[in-house]
């Protein structure tokens, strides 16, 4: 066997040969743009400074970080800016600039850098920084949602930002930066009406449904929440754009697709078994953003394809219980933190050893999918 062929490295493990982190970070930043775009036309400019200043914060924070851990510096493979970018797309369109700042910090610095840097990091920094803050008191800032195109009044450039009225009560209002109160309109987005169980018939509440188009009975159509036009999160809203990037990153082999497949697929079954409604289930959420582009970061996802079905499933399954016992906020983000966490006995125990035998003999005898020939002078995923 040569050196090169025994030569082993930390994560994260490239498949092709001539795959760069660096190339790879920007294939996956060009992945998001079509969801960035429609996420401007729905809620305006203010998706653009919450963006900018989450990008930024995370560039700083790594760059200080680093510094102080006495590391190289590390920002040419762009990680920094995709975790920034990421961070974003999971808060609502009118979070407050200082608490995008807080949040982009606590991704980088703390559940990056904190943890080693990039390749070391056990749980996806996005994810992490959003279910931190979702345990904080600024929750009642990331958890208030406004409807699509509220821009129309306020202004397509106004910078727009959550305040807080009443805190025991969760009341808020919406202004611009210099406090100047706004005519936003509050909204109930798809998920809060299904942990309502408002879907089943007509819907009825104070709370505007946010959505632009409704049924007769005042639900969202699938329409709506397919092509974004709904309350959410930045980069949750548009299944279609999110859809695209997906596909972009699996022709491009940036991400395995047995991820998402498998989480869409378990997610749906399940739901399908519960009696649920599978379309209004997959399409109200952040599923699609965290199948594409969170559960299938490669240092945070199992080596072997075997674990990648066990992993895949899991978090599908996962969401689906959280979503069915009433846990609906964050469901998608906890599902794959805790499936980050079994990532490493995965590798360990479920996966196939480096002979080709799992210590549990039972697993051995697991279906594996027919794998596609390897490109010439290409290298396969670790196996």
């Amino acid at each position: 066997m040569s050196v090169e062929a025994m030569r082993s490295s930390s994560p994260p493990h490239l498949h092709d040969a001539g795959e760069t982190i660096p190339r790879a970070m920007v294939q996956v930043l060009v992945a998001l743009m079509p969801a960035l775009a429609v996420a401007v036309v729905v809620f305006g400019m203010n998706v653009i400074y919450i963006v900018t200043v989450s990008v930024m914060v995370a560039v700083i924070s790594e760059l200080l970080a680093r510094a102080l851990m006495r590391r190289r510096v590390t920002l040419y493979d762009f990680s920094a800016v995709v975790t920034g970018l990421l961070f974003a797309f999971l808060l609502p369109p009118t979070t407050p600039l200082w608490v995008v700042a807080i949040g982009a910090f606590i991704a980088v610095a703390v559940a990056k850098e904190l943890f080693g840097g990039l390749g070391k990091n056990i749980f996806n920094p996005a994810l992490l920084a959003r279910v931190v803050l979702m345990f904080t008191p600024l929750s009642i800032y990331t958890s208030r949602y406004v409807v699509p195109f509220f821009w129309r009044k306020a202004g397509f450039f106004t910078p727009v930002t959550t305040r807080v009225i009443d805190r025991a009560a969760g009341v808020v209002a919406y202004g611009t930066l210099s406090g100047m109160p706004l005519d936003a309109v509050n909204a109930a987005t798809p998920l809060s009406l299904l942990h309502a169980g408002k879907l089943s018939d007509a819907v009825a509440g104070a709370t505007p449904v946010g959505a632009t188009w409704l049924t007769a009975g005042g639900r969202p159509t699938l329409l709506s929440l397919f092509l974004g036009l709904k309350s959410g999160s930045i980069g949750e809203v548009s299944i279609l754009a999110l859809l695209l990037g997906g596909v972009y990153l699996m022709w491009r082999r940036t991400i395995d697709w047995r991820i998402p497949f498998g989480i869409i697929t378990a997610f749906t079954l399940f739901n399908m078994a519960a009696g649920n409604s599978p379309l209004y289930q997959l399409l109200s959420g952040a599923l699609f953003l965290g199948a594409f582009f969170m559960a299938t970061d490669w240092v945070t996802s199992p080596m072997s394809h075997r674990g990648i079905w066990i992993y895949a499933v899991g978090i599908g399954v996962t969401v689906a219980v959280l979503r069915a016992v009433g846990f609906h906020a964050e469901a998608v983000a906890v599902s794959i933190l805790y499936w980050n966490l079994l990532t490493t006995a995965i590798d360990r125990y479920l996966a196939r050893p480096r002979f080709g035998e799992s210590r549990w003999r039972v697993l051995n005898y697991l279906p594996e999918m027919p794998r596609p020939p390897a490109k010439p002078g290409s290298k396969a995923r670790w196996e």
